[in-house]
């Protein structure tokens, strides 16, 4: 019980060190730390996870909207070709961010999922990237 205490406490603690996934300057997406608790289409191996596929700013515009319907999901910063969102865990309030650049040339949106805290993400990022694509096919569908 006691370790349990002093686990819980470190956790809280270290919830306030956190920085910014990407420079504001030009929206470039940070890579991924050494611990696996980060997906990017922009890694390689093991992080790396598919773009998503958009063919118009409304399709754009569509992804975003699909993002910020999820559960406890907010923004952090828009900009014209570029959203980066927080969401945090049901119960335990843990922060992850999510980060989206469209890339109109390629009809691609490109995309950062990353949790703050721990070494292992136990696929929740991963699993979040999968679902908004999910989402948003079936939206773009409708």
């Amino acid at each position: 019980m006691y370790k349990l205490i002093i686990l819980l406490a470190a956790s809280a603690l270290s919830a306030c060190s956190t920085a910014p996934m990407q420079n504001a300057a030009n929206t470039q997406f940070g890579p991924c730390p050494s611990a696996p608790r980060c997906v990017s289409s922009l890694e390689v191996g093991s992080k790396h996870i598919a773009a998503l596929t958009v063919n118009s700013v409304e399709q754009w515009q569509l992804l975003q909207e699909t993002l910020l319907n999820m559960p406890r999901t907010n923004v952090v910063e828009r900009q014209a070709n570029y959203l980066h969102a927080v969401t945090h865990s049901a119960i335990m309030r843990y922060r992850d961010d999510i980060e989206l650049r469209y890339q109109p040339n390629t009809n691609r949106a490109e995309v950062r999922s990353a949790s703050y805290l721990g070494y292992y993400d136990f696929e929740v990022n991963r699993e979040r990237v999968e679902t908004l694509r999910k989402l948003f096919n079936a939206a773009k569908n409708n």
